[in-house]
């Protein structure tokens, strides 16, 4: 098949997937099998989508999408609700979520139980708590209506469902999570 563009229909964006991780920091060559694909990219053509536009620099979930190859290069086709948020630059911190997505920083796992044994790192209790960082606009009910504000603002000390969420590391060396505003369980004081 000799396939020269792509337009997506709908609120679909054609996303150019970002350089693949082939080292570790320390320069270390990755094996193919330990290579993580990159839930990063730019998009190249924004269809009808409402809150994204050409050129924006955007972070998806691992899982969703259909990849497609073009004249040798990767591109991922994404429902514009599969945009996780928009980032600058490397760092996960800088986030700018979409629609009613949060980005929180997680709280340390525990890494000794309370008689003081230390925990490896598969015993440690995955934390369910966090800070919120930054906060998307919100999510609309409809085409026609304006989004309404997420009713968790930055800094709140929030409890999220355990399952929920996609996870990045920061460069600050923290775990940040984003999830969407409904999976939070309590805001905590």
């Amino acid at each position: 098949m000799n396939v020269k563009k792509v337009a997506p229909l709908g609120h679909r964006v054609f996303v150019k997937v970002g350089e693949q991780e082939t080292r570790t920091e320390g320069g270390v060559f990755l094996p193919i099998a330990a290579q993580k694909r990159s839930t990063q990219g730019e998009i190249v053509d924004a269809g009808t989508a409402k809150t994204l536009k050409k050129g924006d620099r955007i972070v998806y979930s691992k899982y969703a999408g259909t990849d497609v190859e073009l004249q040798s290069e990767e591109f991922v086709l994404l429902k514009e609700d599969d945009v996780i948020g928009l980032v600058g630059g490397d760092d996960i911190a800088q986030l700018h979520p979409c629609q009613d997505r949060l980005l929180i920083r997680m709280e340390e796992a525990q890494t000794r139980t309370s008689g003081g044994l230390l925990l490896s790192e598969g015993a440690q209790e995955k934390p369910t708590i966090g800070t919120v960082v930054a906060a998307g606009p919100g999510r609309a009910r409809d085409e026609e209506e304006a989004p309404s504000p997420p009713a968790v603002q930055p800094g709140a000390k929030v409890l999220y469902s355990k399952y929920s969420g996609t996870e990045f590391d920061g460069r600050d060396g923290r775990k940040y999570i984003v999830i969407r505003e409904a999976d939070i369980l309590a805001v905590l004081s």
